[in-house]
Formats: C-alpha cells, sequence, structure tokens
C-alpha cells in the first residue's frame, strides 16, 4: 500500500526469468548426472563391503581396522570434494572433469591388470 491507500505493485525478483519453475533438458540431465554420482558412491561402498571380508582374512584385520578401511572412502570423498572444487575454480570444470576422467582410467587399468 501507498501513502495515498493506492495498490503499489511489486515484481517479485524470484519471478523475473520467464523459464523460472520450467523443467528444462539441461535440468534434467544434471539431475540425471548428480543421481549417478550417488548411485555410484553408494555402489562402490557395496563393492568394499563385499570384499571387506577377504581384505579382512588376508591383512588380518582386527573389526576396528576394518571400519577404518571403510571410513577412509568417506574421508576420500571429502578430501575430494574439497580438491574437486579448488580445482575446477582454478582450471575450470572441463579441464578438471577431464583430468579425473584420466586418472579413473588410469585406476581402472591399475585395478584390471593387478
Amino acid at each position: 500500500m501507498t501513502a495515498a491507500g493506492g495498490h503499489h505493485h511489486h515484481h517479485h525478483p524470484h519471478l523475473r526469468n520467464p523459464r523460472e519453475g520450467r523443467v528444462t533438458p539441461f535440468l534434467v540431465k544434471a539431475a540425471a548426472i548428480a543421481c549417478l554420482g550417488g548411485i555410484l558412491f553408494g555402489y562402490d561402498l557395496g563393492v568394499i563391503s563385499g570384499a571387506l571380508p577377504s581384505l579382512t582374512r588376508s591383512l588380518d584385520l582386527t573389526n576396528g581396522q576394518a571400519e577404518t578401511v571403510v571410513s577412509f572412502l568417506y574421508l576420500g570423498s571429502i578430501v575430494g570434494s574439497v580438491v574437486g572444487g579448488i580445482a575446477c575454480d582454478r582450471f575450470g570444470r572441463r579441464t578438471a572433469i577431464l583430468f579425473t576422467d584420466a586418472l579413473f582410467l588410469l585406476g581402472s587399468i591399475v585395478l584390471a591388470s593387478a
């Protein structure tokens, strides 16, 4: 309301963009890739939990040591998030993603040949 009693029309700043609220192909792709990241992280945890019994036997780990092995996955993801964010800021997203892809490929080759 204005001082004279009339209504004063305010635009809502969060509704300025006419595309706001629409599901765009980019949004669908971004959400799918984010979901894929979560699925792969869960899959990795599942692989580790499947490998844990034989790892525990071959390395003669105590329960506490086995728990530490699993917790390193979470610690690695925290460190990876921080380093990934810094790398994206410094080198750009594309370069950072290509670097991590190459690292992942290298790791896969090493594991496959072991």
